[in-house]
């Protein structure tokens, strides 16, 4: 299968790396002046996750390109984006990248009036990364484990078919979700909640050492899933936020001890939680997203409204995609 990984960034590059692996061919493509700090390849440290594997360091012979044409055929074009960027980014690659089909490995909150706008729904599908890391002295410290992955419509097309042969060939196992949209919106949830607490503590090692935090993650998980409630998401349908929307005490115990053991010690959750903070723009998105439709639903969040000054004043660097 010949594919495309738009840029060189860290989820784009470790499944161009597995892609490739499997026997796919791949090509990066990346912004002007970018692509000759690959002609010796990208360095990867990985903790692999998948079935049968379990720890790699090796290069990457990463395939870059800084032109594209519409005469380049591509069977399936792999968009890894923030979701606030997507629409930018579909308007740049789609029309050299005509007659494909796209997977975007991206958020989602605004629906999908301004993709289908670029694609036909037919043509895409969404996925969920079980994958991340960070590059660390030109080498990119990651871990991968599998993808979720549905059509925005909840319907089997040959792009999601496709998609699904792909991660089969790179033994990255993918499960299928039947409303993805709704899907991604709990992921929201998951992930907008404790971010106000994380920017306050200012590392997951300091946040989760602090036996008092606890609380408020719970609080404000479950605050941002009754907003996923309200805009219509059966939560029934995903048995593992019960315990966020009907915490126990002995639940919240349990909780507090697994997530300060798996940032402590998991490695794989360890390295796809290296950029948390690395993008405040992406903080901030996802936080004021949840606030601000919180309020227009009447739902309400003292939790997440409590952290709203530490929000507003959050700045720190990004890092370039």
């Amino acid at each position: 299968m010949k594919v495309l990984v738009i840029g060189a960034g860290v989820v784009g590059s470790i499944f161009g790396w597995a892609f490739t692996a499997g026997g796919q061919e791949v090509t990066h493509f990346v912004r002007q002046g970018r692509a000759g700090r690959f002609n010796n390849g990208l360095s990867m440290d990985v903790v692999d996750r998948r079935p049968h594997k379990q720890y790699t360091q090796e290069i990457y012979p990463l395939k870059a390109t800084e032109t594209l044409s519409p005469e380049d055929r591509f069977d399936l074009v792999i968009v890894p984006t923030k979701h606030y960027a997507l629409e930018q980014t579909l308007q740049e690659i789609v029309p050299l990248t005509k007659g494909s089909d796209y997977l975007l490995l991206t958020q989602n909150w605004q629906g999908t009036e301004e993709i289908d706008h670029w694609i036909e729904p037919a043509h895409y599908c969404f996925g969920d990364a079980k994958a991340g890391g960070s590059f660390i002295d030109d080498e990119l410290v990651c871990a991968i484990k599998s993808i979720d992955i549905g059509s925005s419509n909840g319907q089997t097309n040959t792009c999601l078919q496709k998609c699904i042969s792909l991660f089969q060939s790179a033994d990255i196992p993918a499960y299928f979700q039947e409303d993805m949209l709704h899907y991604l919106w709990v992921q929201y949830a998951y992930t907008g909640g404790p971010w106000p607490m994380l920017v306050r503590a200012g590392s997951f090692k300091k946040l989760y050492s602090d036996p008092h935090v606890l609380k408020p993650i719970m609080a404000a998980i479950q605050e941002s899933l009754l907003v996923v409630q309200a805009r219509g998401v059966d939560l029934k349908q995903f048995p593992s936020v019960q315990m966020y929307l009907h915490p126990s005490a002995l639940t919240g115990l349990l909780a507090g001890v697994a997530m300060s053991w798996m940032f402590a010690h998991d490695e794989y959750r360890k390295r796809c939680s290296l950029h948390a903070l690395s993008d405040p723009q992406e903080v901030h998105t996802f936080y004021f997203d949840l606030l601000n439709t919180g309020h227009t639903l009447a739902v309400p969040m003292p939790v997440m409204e409590s952290y709203l000054t530490d929000m507003q004043n959050f700045i720190q660097p990004g890092s370039a995609w």
